[in-house]
């Protein structure tokens, strides 16, 4: 009788159990995952707001000091998409940032980084811009920094694009 118990015990898991155990761990993959990856894509899209608030904060400066903008126009900086790195991100290059028109704002990335920046500035008004592919899928997002001037009070908006975009 007592050589049977322990052959009871000695058995392991039934294959019932194990399929609980199983379709626990996929219902809690479906949830973890989605979550997962909406968490991956908002810290990706940190990047943009941050590099324009710098260049909106920078462009404050230049204002208040000479009370004007940064005049002039910079083009998508790097001047092609992230997405034909081998890692899908643009690869730091001070000579990317040399322009004269980053040199005024004070502007550079100094890491790898997922998103080309423009800036256009006339003397009461500018824009900086982001545009970035998080993904590669060949939709790309939007981030703006709009600047103004008014009454010689300059303020910076950052326009973000709409939610599940990209």
């Amino acid at each position: 009788m007592i050589s049977q118990l322990k052959k009871l015990r000695q058995r392991g898991f039934t294959l019932i159990e194990l399929m609980i155990v199983v379709a626990i761990i996929g219902i809690l993959a479906a949830v973890a995952i989605p979550a997962f990856m909406d968490y991956m894509k908002k810290s990706k899209k940190t990047e943009a707001a941050l590099q324009l608030n710098k260049i909106g904060k920078n462009n404050k400066v230049i204002f208040i000091s000479s009370a004007s903008f940064a005049t002039g126009s910079v083009t998508a900086t790097p001047a092609t998409t992230c997405c034909t790195a081998a890692d899908k991100k643009c690869p730091v290059a001070a000579a990317n940032w040399a322009v004269s028109g980053w040199q005024a704002l004070d502007f550079q990335v100094d890491e790898p980084h997922l998103f080309q920046y423009a800036y256009v500035g006339g003397a009461n008004a500018s824009t900086a811009t982001a545009v970035g592919d998080l993904d590669c899928d060949g939709t790309a997002i939007t981030y703006s920094m709009l600047m103004a001037a008014a009454g010689g009070n300059p303020s910076a908006q950052l326009i973000e694009p709409p939610p599940n975009t990209d």
